[in-house]
């Protein structure tokens, strides 16, 4: 199959002056990724979130909303940890030094592991320190040290003890500890809402068959998922044209129900020229921080907003470079919200098997999904075959990396830090298989021959 042949546009802060789109870039340098999140977040406040009291069985995932404390001690009381005799140290001492070691009835108690030591005993005397007698009494061969074998009431767990901070992602464990002491709720943050709207002429909804020059909305239920795996709710609005007043009036209409908006299309630096609206929609409505960022494939066409004190995200429409500005500025604004982190991709070294495209460099980002294969010395990484809205970059891939800084790093031989997409079992399961593919396409053979 013959592939496409793809000419990049030159990136704005290299074609300025070439440009034909006239747009604020020509005056105004164009931002890293980090200064384009500090003018964005630092005029969006959200001081006034709300919570919610949950049960502890719906309550995985969300974030605490204020610090949590023990209910009572654990253990309640002095239990032993081990089997034995419960004896009163000092008394014991005051035997060894008559030269009696013969304990009464009344002298010990006998206490298997887990049980309560009555509050007169303060040890644990094991089996090969003592005997019991036919007679109830027990002889001593040697002196417990005080509080042996003993957990102390409170020793794990204090009554009143902190036991979470807020702003806490809960987990498994958060659960077991809260519930283990005495907690069957807890007070979480409400979900951010957020609520997606899809512009384009030339988009179809799920389900339909596209004609020449359409393509089926994919880009929504992306950003859907990235937001339900960050621990947002997220809903999406049906497809809006490609129509000022129309974005406008989704704008609007979506507003009251979410706490954060995301447009996906029409954010073209054309704008009206080439039929993107969007931009100039939330230029009359609210507030740009920022249009454009050093980050590609898409960063050209980014947009941060407000209205109304809401944050708004506009990304552009192709797929490979929605799914990019997704991963880098959705996850922030929802941490702005929750107060932690809610969207953490594991790094590995890998060493390049290729020059990487003298792309990016300085304090641009270019960010290419990349194919891992596990050799010997580790991890070796090559961009996937087909870039663009394609099966390699959407599924084989296994990493991505932030390709920046000196190019030179970028050449075949180098290391670098790679984010992976997958954990490290589910990469090495998706090699194997597709190299299973690869040899069987080469042969010509079923991958169901033989079974």
């Amino acid at each position: 199959m013959q592939g496409s042949v793809v000419v990049p546009p030159k990136p704005c802060v290299d074609a300025c002056k070439d440009c034909s789109y006239q747009c604020t870039q020509k005056i105004v340098p164009v931002p890293t990724v980090g200064e384009a999140l500090d003018m964005w977040l630092d005029g969006i406040c959200f001081s006034n979130v709300e919570t919610e009291t949950v049960e502890l069985s719906d309550a995985l995932n969300r974030v605490s909303a204020a610090p949590v404390y023990a209910k009572f001690d654990i253990p309640a009381a002095n239990c032993a940890m081990h089997d034995g005799i419960a004896v009163c140290r000092a008394h014991c001492e005051d035997k060894f030094a008559s030269g009696n070691h013969t304990l009464l009835p009344d002298a010990f108690r006998h206490c298997p592991m887990g049980s309560v030591i009555p509050e007169q005993f303060d040890s644990i005397a094991h089996a090969e320190q003592c005997c019991l007698n036919d007679d109830g009494t027990a002889t001593l061969f040697q002196l417990p040290v005080l509080y042996q074998s003993v957990q102390l009431k409170g020793a794990s767990i204090a009554g009143g003890e902190k036991l979470m901070e807020a702003d806490e992602k809960l987990s498994p464990s958060h659960l077991a500890i809260l519930q283990y002491t005495g907690h069957t709720a807890v007070r979480v943050k409400r979900r951010p809402r957020i609520a997606v709207i899809p512009v384009g002429d030339d988009l179809k909804a799920p389900g339909e068959v596209p004609a020449p020059g359409q393509s089926i909305d994919c880009d929504s239920i992306y950003v859907r998922a990235t937001a339900l795996q960050c621990g947002a709710e997220a809903m999406v609005s049906r497809l809006v044209p490609d129509d000022g007043a129309a974005i406008a009036e989704a704008i609007r209409r979506e507003l009251p129900t979410c706490d954060i908006l995301v447009v996906i299309g029409g954010v073209g630096k054309g704008e009206h020229r080439y039929g993107d609206h969007t931009v100039a929609a939330v230029r009359e409505m609210g507030r740009i921080s920022c249009y454009g960022v050093l980050l590609g494939p898409g960063g050209k066409n980014l947009l941060l907003a407000s209205v109304e004190g809401k944050p708004v995200l506009g990304i552009p429409g192709p797929p490979h470079a929605a799914i990019i500005m997704t991963e880098y500025f959705l996850p922030p604004i929802i941490e702005h919200w929750l107060g932690c982190p809610c969207y953490e991709r594991q790094t590995v070294e890998a060493t390049l098997a290729e020059d990487f495209p003298t792309r990016g460099g300085g304090k641009s980002i270019w960010e290419p999904r990349l194919r891992l294969e596990m050799t010997g010395q580790g991890y070796s990484a090559r961009i996937v075959e087909r870039m663009g809205d394609t099966v390699d970059n959407f599924i084989n891939a296994a990493a991505s990396v932030a390709v920046t800084g000196d190019p030179a790093q970028f050449k075949a031989g180098g290391k670098v830090r790679v984010k992976l997409l997958y954990g490290e079992r589910t990469i090495a399961a998706k090699s194997l298989r597709q190299l299973k593919s690869h040899g069987t396409a080469e042969t010509g053979t079923s991958p169901n021959k033989g079974e």
